[in-house]
């Protein structure tokens, strides 16, 4: 039987783990889950005589595993594009060179090869710009659902607080 608590297990499985401050408690599962990527402001602190953040402290980072599952099916043609362009581009490279070295081949050819190392070199730049483009979109998203999660987690928190009051 695992000794691994179960909010460690299941943060294991989110895409991003949080990073507090020295002198920081640790924060809850459901703290994590509803403040995915968030950026403290300059200042705060999570408790009344917590120590401040050091300046650009990294508070999130990737979790490899869980980030790979998750951005698999978005990165996969982006990523494909990606590692075509750099081996295309080693083989045209590869073959100007040959080419130039050998002297078998006429000048037209040749610039023709480097006109295409040119093409693929930027087509493959343009692939690594858009996976860093995707990757971006998928923390946005994920910050936005952890809102949307905290936002329901708010009303509930405060529906239960209501009824315990007998407030309504």
């Amino acid at each position: 039987m695992s000794t691994t608590p179960i909010a460690q297990t299941a943060a294991e499985h989110l895409p991003l783990v949080f990073h507090g401050p020295p002198g920081w408690p640790t924060p809850t599962l459901e703290w994590v889950n509803t403040h995915l990527g968030w950026q403290p402001p300059p200042g705060w602190v999570p408790v009344p005589g917590c120590p401040h953040s050091p300046p650009r402290w990294t508070f999130w980072s990737r979790n490899d595993a869980a980030w790979r599952r998750m951005a698999r099916p978005s990165l996969r043609r982006a990523r494909w594009n990606l590692y075509a362009g750099v081996v295309l581009c080693v083989l045209f490279a590869g073959y100007t060179v040959f080419g130039m070295v050998e002297g078998t081949q006429p000048s037209w050819r040749i610039l023709l090869h480097l006109a295409a190392v040119i093409t693929v070199g930027i087509k493959t730049w343009q692939a690594r710009a858009r996976v860093r483009q995707i990757e971006a979109a998928l923390v946005t998203s994920i910050r936005d659902t952890a809102e949307q999660l905290k936002a329901a987690s708010d009303r509930a928190h405060y529906a239960r607080y209501l009824r315990s009051t007998g407030e309504r």
